[in-house]
């Protein structure tokens, strides 16, 4: 089930109507990105990792940690937000 803010959709794209036209928008958003990560996967031809290399990647990135590497809270936040809106922007484009 999406969890979709009406009010701000309907500021951002007026021409959306409808609690039901802004559910299949939104669906569709969900969907393409669904469908281009399938894509991504098969031709790059992605493997689940193995334990042993989880468990390397984690041993790591608890080195790095340890030795003053690493962010902190608000660097991974700032990230986050500024991977979010490049989506979104991305999201406007279609």
């Amino acid at each position: 089930m999406l969890n979709i803010d009406e009010a701000q959709v309907r500021k951002a794209y007026p021409e959306l109507t409808s609690m039901e036209a802004i559910t299949r928008w939104a669906q569709h958003l969900v969907d393409t990105r669904i469908a281009d990560l399938v894509e991504i996967r098969s031709r790059e031809n992605l493997k689940p990792y193995t334990m042993e290399e989880i468990n390397a990647r984690i041993d790591q990135a608890e080195e790095e940690l340890a030795n003053g590497g690493g962010m902190d809270f608000d660097e991974a936040m700032d990230m986050i937000e500024k991977e979010l809106d490049e989506e979104l922007e991305m999201a406007e484009a279609v």
